[in-house]
This record gives C-alpha cells, sequence and structure tokens, in this order.
C-alpha cells in the first residue's frame, strides 16, 4: 500500500511543481514585459519634452490654423499618455506617446520648409547690401548664414529617408535641422545689422551684444517691419515674445473629449 501511494503521489507532486514553475515562469515574463513598455513610456515621455520645445515658437509665432489644430492634438494625446502612465497604463501610455510623436513628425516637416523658407528671403533680401558693402565680416555672416540654411535642408532629408517607425531618430535629426535652421536666420540678420552699423558709424561689436540689444537694432533699423523682424528674431532664440505660447494654453486647457479615444481610458482602472 505504501508503494502504491508513494506510486500516486510522486507524480502528483511532479505536476504540481511543473503547474507552479510553469505559473511563476509567465508572472515573471509578464512582470519582465511590464516592466519594459513602463521604460518605453518613460523614455517617450522624456523625449516628447525635447520635441515640442523645439517646435513650440515655431507653431506659436508661424503656425497656420491648421498647423495648431494638429499642434493641439499632438499636446492632448501627449498630456493622456502622461495621466495613463500615472495610473499604470504603460502600454497605453505607449501607444499615445507614438500617436503624438507621428503627428510630430508632420508637424516638424511643415516647420522646417517654412524655417527654410523665411531663412533664404533674408538672405536673399539682404544679400545685396552685403555683397555691395564689401566688409568681411558682413560677407562672413552671409556665407554662415547660407551654408546653415542648406545644412538644415540636408538634415531634414535623411529625417525623410528613415525607415518611417523609426519616430525617434526622425525626430532627432528634424531637431537638428530646425536648430541650424534658427542660427541661419540669426546670421541673416546679424549680416544685415553690421551693414546698418558701418553706415551709422556704430561702435559696438555685434558679437558682444546680448538678444535684448539686438532686438532694439532691428527696431531702431527697420521700424517699418519691426513686428515682422521681431518675432523672428525672438523665434530664432525659441521664444514667442509677449504672447503665451500655444503649448501653454493647450495645457491650461486641453479639451481632451476631443480625442475620440480619451473616454475609453476613463473606464480603465
Amino acid at each position: 500500500m505504501r508503494k502504491t501511494g508513494l506510486k500516486i503521489i510522486i507524480p502528483l507532486l511532479v505536476i504540481i511543481l511543473l503547474i507552479i514553475t510553469d505559473d511563476l515562469s509567465a508572472q515573471r515574463t509578464k512582470s519582465s514585459l511590464k516592466a519594459g513598455e513602463q521604460r518605453s513610456a518613460e523614455k517617450g515621455l522624456k523625449d516628447n519634452r525635447y520635441y515640442f520645445y523645439f517646435i513650440n515658437s515655431s507653431i506659436t509665432n508661424f503656425g497656420n490654423d491648421n498647423e495648431k489644430k494638429l499642434f493641439k492634438e499632438a499636446i492632448q494625446r501627449d498630456i493622456i499618455a502622461r495621466l495613463l502612465y500615472m495610473k499604470f497604463l504603460f502600454h497605453e501610455s505607449y501607444r499615445e506617446i507614438r500617436r503624438s510623436q507621428n503627428i510630430l513628425i508632420s508637424l516638424y516637416k511643415k516647420t522646417i520648409l517654412k524655417d527654410i523658407r523665411i531663412t533664404r528671403e533674408l538672405l536673399n533680401e539682404f544679400a545685396s547690401s552685403v555683397l555691395k558693402s564689401k566688409d568681411a565680416k558682413a560677407r562672413r555672416y552671409l556665407r554662415l548664414g547660407y551654408r546653415d540654411a542648406e545644412v538644415s535642408r540636408q538634415f531634414m532629408i535623411m529625417a525623410d529617408n528613415y525607415r518611417k517607425n523609426l519616430y525617434s531618430l526622425r525626430l532627432n535629426k528634424y531637431v537638428r535641422a530646425i536648430k541650424k535652421a534658427k542660427l541661419s536666420k540669426r546670421y541673416a540678420f546679424l549680416s544685415i545689422m553690421r551693414i546698418k552699423q558701418i553706415e551709422k558709424k556704430s561702435g559696438k561689436e555685434l558679437s558682444s551684444m546680448n538678444f535684448k540689444e539686438l532686438g532694439r537694432l532691428i527696431t531702431d533699423y527697420y521700424p517699418e517691419r519691426k513686428d515682422y523682424f521681431l518675432t523672428i528674431h525672438y523665434d530664432n532664440y525659441y521664444l514667442t515674445g509677449k504672447k503665451k505660447s500655444f503649448y501653454d494654453k493647450i495645457w491650461e486647457k486641453p479639451d481632451f473629449n476631443e480625442i475620440k479615444e480619451y473616454n475609453e481610458y476613463l473606464k480603465k482602472n
């Protein structure tokens, strides 16, 4: 009887151990997946803050109605992603991050094209006066402006040719394109400010001037176009002047009900 009992008990124990082992393994796998989703969502939210910073002033200062509509949705989805992350819904959070970044990719492309267009318009407008002056510094600023405008275009093309689902890589390259475009516009202003200084025999070196001083020069030299030129000047430094940024406005009033998935998320947890 004892041997018979052992013959029955031992297989049962083996089966129980296998069940427990499989269950623990499944739990570890589930826990590992959850941790991976958390890391992905956490990185995505951190990246998004960076991406929104680089495009916020451009949309606020120069965005049309369609671009602002898209930007609003990208911000809304980013905020929702942050709320979902706080509710430990990491998979859903990451899904909204991807949707937000997909919108940002489209916006970045539009913004860079606009930045490059504005840059070339400024450079071409100022080029005649700069070249006539034969001033070495002004010519150098002009040359650097054209150079960075072209580098911006090249970065944009590189981003365009990345695989479509590599959102972060594409956005990072677009960020570099925007940086170069804004730097190019700074050089455009420096080139013509240098010429104006020579004409008015102003002695202060442009490279030693701060943001406000350069702004005052733009106002003094181009009073009839100061609003447009100062907007560009502010945008070159990722600022919006006295206007509240579009990003801040949406954070104050996110209008989540415009996002159809939002009500579904409310039902969870």
